[in-house]
């Protein structure tokens, strides 16, 4: 895993006060990949998050870890929720957060089902904004 661009797309991410989800890494999983295929890009892609995960508690600490499976929930049932929590609750299960400076930055793959990519996502809160919290 090549992590430079990655930490300039969380940089990047950074600089900018809206809250956003930006796409780190894309990869296409094909309609005719076998269920090891498929386990083998899953873990390519869990370990290329625990890698850059390292590196960004080398700068920030030790993250907090969130399921947003609540938030999904929530969302079905009709309940509103502020950006970026309403995107990646929809595709990411869990998410590593961190609080840097006055705002959360997490990061989480994203998983579109069977036969859609895997995606290594970052977000980040609006400026003044706490980190998301269980809903429980």
């Amino acid at each position: 895993m090549f992590v430079a661009p990655h930490l300039a797309a969380i940089d990047s991410l950074r600089s900018q006060p809206a809250a956003r989800v930006a796409e780190l890494r894309t990869g296409e999983v094909g309609a005719d990949e076998d269920a090891a295929d498929l386990l083998e890009a899953e873990r390519e892609f869990d370990t290329d998050c625990e890698a850059l995960c390292f590196l960004l508690s080398q700068r920030w600490g030790e993250p907090a870890t969130l399921d947003l499976t609540g938030h999904l929930v929530r969302l079905a049932g009709g309940a509103e929720l502020p950006e970026p929590e309403r995107t990646l609750c929809g595709l990411v299960t869990e998410l590593r957060v961190w609080t840097v400076e006055n705002r959360w930055l997490g990061v989480g793959v994203a998983r579109w089902g069977e036969a859609g990519p895997l995606q290594l996502l970052a977000a980040i809160g609006e400026e003044g904004r706490g980190r998301p919290a269980d809903p429980g």
